[in-house]
């Protein structure tokens, strides 16, 4: 219970503040397109979720901290081991409790953040991108419009590739001109599509000229604001739809390096999470003396300014040197993993 109260306790205040944070980044951006601080303030909340996630690591820790510290000052852990209760049976408690914690992360990973991430982006894009962009009821149907020339994307795939294009073109006269169909596109670095399985029509008046092509490079009328819209940022993607894009990618034979390091962030919260907590036993248990819990509250909190840090840093040098993503991603909780078994063992 104390170990629960302490890491709801810690996570509230740390999302609290990085969402104040988050928030006056965001009226940088006020004022753009038809995005106010109404939008500002929905796109916060709904993105809570993603933001508590990278927070949950930092937040066992101290939480844990909090709570063992407290029982310690109390005399109640001594009263247990001067009971016969061993440190690995207490410790071993401490670790059920934390599955239990890690099995609520992976499900907010997989199906509760994204889900939210991707209307968050999405709705600040449209905003944003003002009158350019017209979104339809239907789930991840857009249109896009650009003078005379109209565009229709039915759906994303893994949130990022559009699919079931149709492009219009409109003649000064209002008559329809030129109509493509596409079954996908991909979106190139230099702002035109590649468009794939494409049929063309051209019309005439009543002639109408069929052209089918396996590929077609569209040279794209769609602004960054637009482009934002249909492409959501690779960290609010669920890892099972990270592991699939990049999958592909490699297929193509491009780079992917991008979202298979966000995939394996993503999947080494859990084991980070696992990491802080094996430490924080055997600081507790350890030899210190009991003034409190002002000494562990900062341990922990120089832990996880270093662990962050740490963490953003091997992330940037490992793509500009192209390490293998999973080596990045893992390390520093590898390491504190490793250092925390560590010192159990010393503790017995």
């Amino acid at each position: 219970m104390h170990l629960g109260q302490g890491f709801v306790l810690v996570l509230l205040v740390l999302v609290s503040v990085f969402s104040f944070l988050d928030f006056v980044e965001e009226l940088d951006d006020i004022n753009l397109g038809n995005y106010d601080v109404f939008d500002a303030v929905i796109f916060v909340i709904l993105t809570t979720p993603e933001r508590a996630l990278w927070l949950v690591p930092v937040s066992a820790l101290l939480g844990c901290l909090i709570a063992l510290s407290i029982l310690e000052h109390g005399n109640e852990l001594s009263v247990m081991r001067a009971a016969g209760v061993p440190i690995r049976q207490i410790g071993w408690s401490i670790l059920k409790a934390t599955g239990q914690l890690i099995l609520i992360v992976v499900i907010f990973a997989q199906f509760i953040s994204p889900n939210l991430g991707e209307r968050a982006w999405r709705d600040r894009a449209l905003a944003i991108a003002g009158d350019i962009v017209v979104r339809k009821d239907s789930g991840t149907n857009f249109w896009f419009r650009d003078g005379r020339r109209f565009i229709s994307i039915r759906d994303m795939v893994y949130g990022r590739i559009p699919t079931e294009i149709e492009i219009y073109e409109f003649n000064e006269d209002g008559e329809l001109a030129l109509f493509t169909e596409a079954r996908e596109a991909q979106p190139e670095t230099d702002g035109t599509w590649l468009l794939k399985d494409v049929v063309r029509k051209r019309i005439n008046g009543f002639k109408i000229a069929v052209e089918r092509l396996p590929v077609l490079r569209w040279d794209s009328f769609l602004s960054p604001a637009q482009g934002a819209v249909i492409q959501l940022d690779a960290e609010s993607l669920a890892p099972s739809d990270l592991y699939y894009y990049a999958r592909d990618l490699r297929a193509r034979g491009q780079r992917a390096d991008r979202y298979e390091l966000a995939l394996w962030r993503k999947l080494n919260v859990p084991f980070a999470t696992l990491a802080m907590v094996l430490l924080a036993i055997p600081f507790v248990f350890g030899p210190h003396d009991r003034r409190g819990i002002g000494r562990p509250v900062l341990f922990g909190a120089g832990v996880g300014i270093v662990f962050y840090m740490v963490d953003q840093m091997l992330a940037q040098i490992g793509l500009l040197a192209e390490i293998n993503p999973a080596v990045t991603a893992t390390a520093p909780a590898a390491f504190l993993f490793i250092v925390a078994l560590i010192l159990m063992r010393r503790l017995g």
